[in-house]
């Protein structure tokens, strides 16, 4: 699906310039609702998604908006993003349960809303030249529980995990049909076997399966495919 994005840009509640453009945050608003809007404080993100899908640009590139510091309360987990450097983008969100609590398990994105950030994502790492490795969850670059349900990776509803948003917005998902398109014919044995091939990392061993699965866990809050197996 072909998308387009609303210009909602404005100056105001901007509180600086010069964003250098090296990261991409994914957020979710916190509340059940919908919204473009900065506060006059100047927090929020550059680009709004609604439930349908609908895609607003509230600040041009260069802003610095207040979306992914520690604001004096959280603590800061990533050693390079912060808000000088990174592009936000806030998913309105719905909850079945308690939206009071970051911490409840019943938040949950539309379809219309993820497939519109995948979009945008991929068109903003094309234009920016941003890599998928520094798509980050704002969970990822200080400890706040967001976007909730990228981080519960719960599948609550219609929501996807970290890691099917990441696969998604990878280089692989980019090119992978153009590929097999554009490549030699299905007879070409060598050629259909390394389209197969996959390569795997061991992350390491453990004498005791519950380190290894807390391990996987940390993995996969990262965004990586993570798994335990014997040996």
């Amino acid at each position: 699906m072909q998308y387009k994005i609303i210009n909602a840009i404005s100056f105001a509640s901007v509180p600086l310039r010069g964003n250098k453009k090296q990261y991409l945050a994914i957020h979710y608003l916190g509340v059940v609702g919908q919204s473009r809007e900065l506060a006059s404080d100047g927090t929020g993100a550059h680009y709004y998604i609604y439930w349908d899908g609908t895609i607003y640009q509230r600040c041009s590139h260069d802003a610095i908006v207040w979306a992914v510091g520690t604001a004096g309360y959280y603590t800061q987990k990533h050693p390079y993003a912060r808000n000088a450097n990174t592009i936000s983008i806030e998913l309105c969100c719905k909850c079945d349960g308690d939206s009071t609590s970051a911490d409840d398990q019943k938040w949950y994105f539309t379809e219309e809303t993820q497939e519109a950030c995948v979009w945008l994502v991929k068109k903003l790492r094309k234009e920016l030249g941003i890599s998928a490795e520094n798509v980050l969850r704002h969970y990822d670059i200080v400890n706040k529980v967001c976007p909730a349900p990228y981080v519960h990776n719960n599948k609550y509803r219609t929501s996807w995990t970290w890691s099917e948003f990441k696969r998604r917005i990878s280089d692989a998902s980019d090119s992978g049909e153009t590929k097999q398109d554009a490549g030699s014919s299905k007879t070409d044995g060598a050629s259909n076997s390394s389209q197969k091939m996959r390569y795997v990392v061991q992350c390491g061993a453990f004498a005791e399966k519950k380190n290894a699965e807390a391990m996987a866990r940390q993995l996969q809050e990262k965004g990586f495919t993570a798994i335990v197996k014997t040996a």
